[in-house]
């Protein structure tokens, strides 16, 4: 990752005003943009039976894709196109590119292909997917309009400035009704958090096609763990990780402006979190209001360190920079101006900076501060790794249907989930998000999250009436807690989430979670998503846990027979069907894991956890006997039973 410029200056600079409007024009222009994507399909290829090809080079396992691809989708090696390729931890490189026509992109054809061991094991497409479909004509790439012209008919049309900092290309979009020569470019206002890209016909000059970058977080009741500011702080001793952040995480101005995070309040003049002889101090008071200074520190520290953590802890599963661009520091905006009661992040595509912003809360007198209570900045962290993972990171535009957009509300709650679990909960516990915030036991999801069905009944056919994409999000959840929770009573918990190779339940779960991202197809359904995560187990662990997933699934009725009819269908394969006999007591596995950890934590690489104190003089005095030199990869600093205290800063 490389630094990116202040988010305030690059307002400023190199945003063309747009036409007067009102918020509610502009928002309304945002959420109404014509948007069409091929429904695309995911299959899993059965191995050959023949003997292992072994491991092969990226570039040979880029070529098997593309001609498989080619072979696959009935189309020339000249008529697709590799825009990204990587290889994750399990050695499976994956591929992701688009149809070409006339030596230009088209948009929306998006197709990917996975390799391990010299064999394609799944691929995706959403052109050529079936034996009825027609391929539609590509027009000659000639056009009516400028760039120019098409960029200033769209920001009329919009009220919305043009975004200059994204170089406008021009290609092929299908719309649903046929092919289109369309100029490609971005619109964007910081000031009313809209942030599209938007492809223009060429010759008529309107929008045929559009991509929301961002992903907003509104809240309703539901009940959270304990995971903000009135657990109390505690000073945490360089948490970096050094495979993940070799540079650190701050840069030489020593505020909370670094590598990966670029965390600040858009004030004038803009309000970094400082430090003092390298320790963030903050003394934050629960009586004042939000916006006072010292509360602002204690945002921008807290959210800096939050946003860290999550890169850390994701590069560990493949969440990493290989086949990116660059400029992908993730900018945060502390108690954002621009709204109330709400959090949003912002994921174009690689190459450009991706966004979160983080707002006050406005039912409580004084207002509670969204940056303080840790799901709510994991969640929004969380969308940027779903929406760089899915369809592979050049494309911003793989979960923009209503179905996708839910569940990548799903993965980023479930995401959140991983990261406050504690040794002593078990799949009966409630977990709710928001309490904090919302100053409500209830949180703001429309039940607590458990495998208990009496408690939370969510499934599959719950969709038939959902379509709003947070709702849609808690049946994902659901359906990936079951699964998380038959991993974790069967294999235990491991509360040293930096350890990737380890085969305890909650890292397997979310290496599974993770990996099905890199393997599902662009903009997926629950149920090919699900298939992902079923290749992912292949890929990574060879199928040993593909029951506990189908039996996952199942119960929240994404059953093996289960189609887009959105019916529950509760069947496993025949060889899931029988008694799982293997499944052994969560807690005493939980209690044996957790030693476990607590042991390798506290013998190989130990990290210093101060309580916090309340004067910067005695953090000053700790922080030079341990600020040097830098940090080597650590496990969590908490007690055996205290994980969040590392993740969150916070003590339980």
């Amino acid at each position: 990752m490389r630094t990116f410029t202040l988010a305030l200056a690059l307002a400023a600079s190199t945003v063309v005003a747009a036409p007067a409007t009102s918020d509610a024009l502009q928002r309304r222009a945002a959420g109404k943009l014509p948007s069409y994507f091929p429904e695309s399909v995911y299959k899993a290829v059965p191995s050959s039976g023949k003997a292992s090809f072994g491991k092969v080079s990226q570039d040979k396992a880029v070529q098997i894709a593309t001609d498989f691809l080619a072979a696959k989708l009935s189309i020339t090696a000249a008529e697709f196109k590799v825009y990204n390729s990587f290889t994750d931890p399990s050695g499976t490189t994956h591929v992701y590119g688009a149809q070409q026509a006339n030596g230009m992109r088209i948009a929306n054809h998006q197709a990917a292909a996975h390799v391990q061991n010299g064999e394609v094991v799944s691929f995706s497409s959403s052109f050529n997917t079936g034996s009825s479909l027609v391929k539609p004509k590509v027009p000659a790439a000639s056009a009516k309009l400028t760039v120019a012209q098409a960029i200033a008919k769209a920001v009329k049309d919009t009220g919305i400035a043009h975004h200059k900092d994204f170089a406008a290309v021009s290609e092929y979009v299908n719309t649903g009704s046929g092919i289109v020569y369309a100029h490609k470019f971005q619109l964007r206002d910081d000031a009313k958090e809209t942030w599209v890209q938007v492809w223009v016909d060429a010759n008529t000059g309107e929008i045929v096609h559009s991509a929301d970058f961002v992903n907003k977080l509104s809240y309703k009741v539901v009940e959270l763990p304990k995971t903000n500011p009135l657990q109390g702080f505690t000073t945490v001793v360089d948490p970096e990780d050094a495979t993940a952040s070799p540079n650190g995480w701050a840069d030489a101005s020593g505020t909370t402006k670094g590598n990966n995070v670029d965390a600040s309040k858009k004030s004038s003049p803009v309000a970094y979190g400082e430090s003092t002889n390298g320790v963030f101090d903050s003394a934050w008071n629960p009586a004042a209001e939000p916006t006072t200074a010292e509360n602002v520190q204690a945002s921008a520290v807290n959210l800096f360190y939050i946003s860290n953590i999550v890169h850390d802890i994701s590069y560990q599963y493949g969440f990493t920079e290989k086949g990116g661009r660059g400029n992908d520091t993730v900018v945060v905006s502390v108690q954002d101006a621009s709204g109330t009661n709400n959090a949003n992040f912002a994921t174009p595509a690689d190459g450009q900076a991706p966004r979160m912003n983080m707002f006050r809360f406005t039912q409580t007198s004084p207002n509670r501060d969204g940056d303080l209570e840790n799901p709510i900045p994991i969640h929004e962290y969380g969308h940027g790794i779903s929406n760089r993972l899915t369809g592979g990171s050049a494309t911003g535009q793989c979960l923009t249907t209503t179905e996708a957009g839910g569940m990548g509300e799903g993965w980023s709650d479930f995401i959140a989930l991983v990261m406050i679990a504690k040794p002593t909960d078990t799949r009966t516990t409630k977990v709710v998000v928001g309490d904090y915030v919302v100053k409500s036991s209830a949180g703001i999801r429309s039940a607590p999250y458990t495998t208990d069905l009496t408690v939370n009944k969510l499934k599959y056919s719950s969709l038939a009436s959902r379509n709003e994409v947070h709702d849609i999000g808690e049946v994902w959840v659901e359906m990936l807690w079951e699964v998380y929770w038959n991993l974790v009573d069967k294999n235990g918990f491991n509360a040293n989430l930096y350890d990737a190779k380890s085969t305890a339940g909650n890292i397997v779960a979310l290496q599974l979670v993770i990996g099905g991202m890199m393997a599902q197809p662009c903009n997926p359904t629950i149920l090919t998503a699900r298939d992902a995560i079923l290749t992912a187990d292949q890929t990574f662990y060879g199928g040993k846990f593909k029951c506990d997933i189908w039996r996952g699934f199942a119960k929240r009725g994404a059953g093996f027979s289960a189609t887009s009819a959105k019916v529950d269908r509760t069947d496993v394969p025949a060889e899931c069907s029988g008694a799982d006999t293997t499944t052994t007591k969560a807690a005493a596995t939980t209690t044996k894991a957790a030693a476990t950890t607590a042991k390798a934590a506290t013998t190989a690489k130990p990290v210093t956890t101060a309580v916090a104190t309340t004067t910067r003089a005695a953090r000053t005095t700790t922080a030079a006997a341990t600020r040097s030199p830098r940090p080597v990869p650590r496990p969590p600093a908490c007690r055996p039973n205290n994980i969040c205290c590392f993740f969150f800063g916070f003590d339980c």
